[in-house]
């Protein structure tokens, strides 16, 4: 099946942020979108499209490399592009201009492939855009718009812990998530917490008994 992706943050532009894994570490980043066929998993993964389109787009990357190159490209400068906008946010920050240009650039471009679509009349977006590698994109660009210009930017997070800083949208009842999954990094933070005091106390009555 290839990777599997953890895709936990609320919104797709920062799931996709979020492939950098590690990121505060220099020397232990990890690239999870190493090829075009790794971005189209993720893309499944995360809804954007469906199984067969995935296919479908593995095969046109297989027939032309180069462009599957050049999309990927793309796809890693948007996610840092996303990174500095919504680090930068969460900071209280603003966020560079050119980055913000550069968002708004693709949502220019996925404009052009938008579509009307009923279903039981009502009316939404969707992109028909047919076998181009860069489609998967378009509904990330307009997640990172719809965020940008809602109520619930403020609620845009980084994880707790320092070598993961993963983003989300902390969309819990009180508004007090600290960590991008408590299954990753809360476990881990709470088996670290444990292990020090558990650590300090045999310290502490290893030095009661030699008193």
């Amino acid at each position: 099946m290839g990777t599997v992706f953890n895709i936990l943050a609320g919104e797709r532009c920062l799931d996709l942020v979020n492939t950098l894994d590690n990121r505060p570490v220099p020397e232990k980043k990890l690239e999870l979108l190493p090829d075009y066929a790794s971005f189209a998993m993720w893309a499944e993964q995360a809804g954007i499209i469906s199984r067969q389109k995935r296919q479908r787009l593995c095969e046109v990357a297989l027939a032309d490399p180069a462009r599957a190159t050049n999309v990927l490209s793309w796809v890693i400068e948007l996610r840092e592009s996303l990174y500095r906008i919504f680090d930068r946010i969460v900071g209280e920050q603003q966020p560079p201009k050119s980055d913000l240009d550069l968002v708004a650039h693709f949502l220019a471009q996925s404009y052009r492939a938008v579509r009307f679509r009923s279903t039981h009349g009502v009316y939404q977006l969707d992109w028909q855009d047919g076998e181009q590698l860069e489609s998967p994109l378009w509904p990330i660009v307009r997640s990172a718009s719809s965020l940008l210009t809602s109520p619930d930017l403020k609620l845009v997070r980084k994880c707790s812990v320092e070598t993961c800083r993963w983003l989300f949208v902390d969309r819990s009842k009180n508004h007090s998530r600290r960590w991008c999954d408590m299954k990753i990094c809360g476990n881990r933070t709470k088996a670290r917490k444990y292990y020090s005091r558990t650590k300090l106390d045999a310290g502490e009555g290893a030095r009661a008994t030699q008193q």
